[in-house]
């Protein structure tokens, strides 16, 4: 798109000459006569430079400078046209906002020479404010994860310290409890290592990828391991944990640790927006060649409008008000990028008869 300039000037025989040499450079040119139309016309379209009579026939070009903004704060360069060419009357051009000026007569070279010169630097300043925008925004985004992380591994951590408290005080416990506490301590370090272990393989994806050890899984083990892992969470929760694997599909060839990390984070937030006394359901089945993990829950569901920004990093959904919150997201992050890893695809599905049903397909 051809840079826009707009054309302040009363005199027709001025008016036509810049507009036939500007558009014969290249330009998309707007010619207004009075200060009035100036306004109306920059409202409407707003250019990337001004070329500016000084007198105009309902006022000064020097006001009209004044009254748009044109110059650095606005980003619109106004370059003046005058008969005069004495010192005071360029004071009062530079203060008024403008950037240049250029006495008439004018030679064309002359002109186009002094517009290029004020769009390059309008360019050269429009990128210099577009990179500390995005630098202000990317100080703002991680100062908003350091706060997201901190609130995600805060549960855990509590967790943990008031185990450790309790176990302190061994003489007022029974055996039971005290294998009871061990167990949420060992839990809830457990998850924090599974956030922490995302964090740090999604920044490492950014820079080299995932690193993937194929070998021979055997999934009824690996099902039993995610059910010991929430054995605690479901009983303090009291939410059922049920699994169930098709034999055709064991053993599987694919990156164990990888395929765990995604179906532990998929049922995490599956206990976490369920109710209790509801049921969270892991399944894997052999839908033609492809493998698919399947985990259900009785929650609110998800949005259609947000069943792909959830797989982004640092967007979550809360599904108990169906309204965007802040939080990390890393869990359905890497899910995402594990199952892209993997050579597969993870989606989120309404659940007939309510909740959602989060699909892993290898």
């Amino acid at each position: 798109m051809p840079p826009k300039i707009m054309v302040v000037e009363d005199d027709p025989n001025i008016q036509g000459f810049a507009q036939t040499v500007l558009e014969g450079a290249g330009f998309d040119v707007k010619v207004c006569g009075t200060a009035a139309q100036a306004r109306q016309t920059f409202k409407l379209d707003r250019p990337d430079l001004v070329l500016l009579d000084i007198g105009l026939p309902d006022g000064t070009g020097l006001d009209l400078c004044t009254e748009l903004g044109l110059g650095a704060e606005n980003g619109v360069p106004a370059l003046f046209m005058t008969a005069r060419g004495d010192l005071n009357t360029r004071i009062e051009c530079f203060k008024a906002g403008g950037y240049d000026y250029i006495q008439k007569p004018f030679a064309i070279q002359e002109l186009l020479a002094r517009i290029n010169v004020q769009l390059k630097l309008k360019r050269s300043r429009d990128e210099l404010i577009n990179k500390n925008q995005q630098l202000e925004l990317l100080n703002r985004i991680r100062q908003d994860v350091t706060d997201m992380i901190a609130h995600d591994l805060k549960a855990p951590l509590s967790s943990i310290k008031g185990s450790i408290e309790l176990i302190k005080l061994h003489e007022m416990i029974d055996e039971k409890q005290y294998k009871l506490l061990l167990d949420q301590a060992d839990t809830a370090a457990d998850f924090m290592l599974l956030m922490v272990n995302d964090l740090l393989d999604i920044s490492q994806a950014q820079q080299v990828g995932l690193k993937v050890e194929l070998r021979d899984v055997e999934l009824e083990a690996l099902f039993k391991r995610l059910a010991d892992l929430f054995e605690g969470r479901c009983r303090v929760t009291n939410i059922a944990f049920e699994h169930k694997v098709a034999p055709e599909l064991s053993p599987l060839r694919t990156d164990g640790n990888l395929l765990f990390r995604v179906l532990s984070n998929l049922i995490f937030n599956a206990i976490k927006y369920s109710r209790k006394g509801n049921k969270v359901e892991l399944e894997g089945r052999l839908v033609g060649s492809r493998r698919r993990f399947m985990v259900s829950d009785r929650g609110p569901g998800v949005p259609d409008s947000e069943k792909k920004a959830i797989f982004e990093k640092f967007v979550t959904i809360d599904r108990k008000s169906n309204l965007l919150e802040q939080s990390t997201g890393i869990g359905l992050a890497f899910c995402k990028l594990a199952a892209e890893t993997l050579n597969g695809r993870i989606w989120v599905e309404n659940r007939e008869g309510g909740g959602a049903v989060f699909i892993l397909e290898l």
